[in-house]
């Protein structure tokens, strides 16, 4: 019962942010198009977008990114 309760509510939850979560992958697939078309004809800086991405996701601040979602969801 207990569990069913928490999948319900967590069900609930993520309704409200798949529409950011839909939004956020649909601009991360097209950031990731542009990249992939400069491949061939400026290398480096993809190489240099590359390096960018991984510092990035280094240095994700997952409690900075729930606030954000929340504070976008009431909006």
């Amino acid at each position: 019962m207990f569990d069913n309760f928490m999948e319900s509510m967590l069900v609930s939850v993520a309704s409200q942010y798949i529409p950011k979560l839909q939004n956020i992958a649909s601009v991360r697939a097209d950031e990731l198009t542009v990249i992939k078309e400069k491949i061939r004809t400026s290398p480096e800086e993809v190489e240099a977008w590359f390096d960018k991405e991984i510092e990035r996701v280094h240095n994700v601040d997952m409690l900075g990114l729930i606030n954000k979602l929340k504070t976008e969801n009431i909006s």
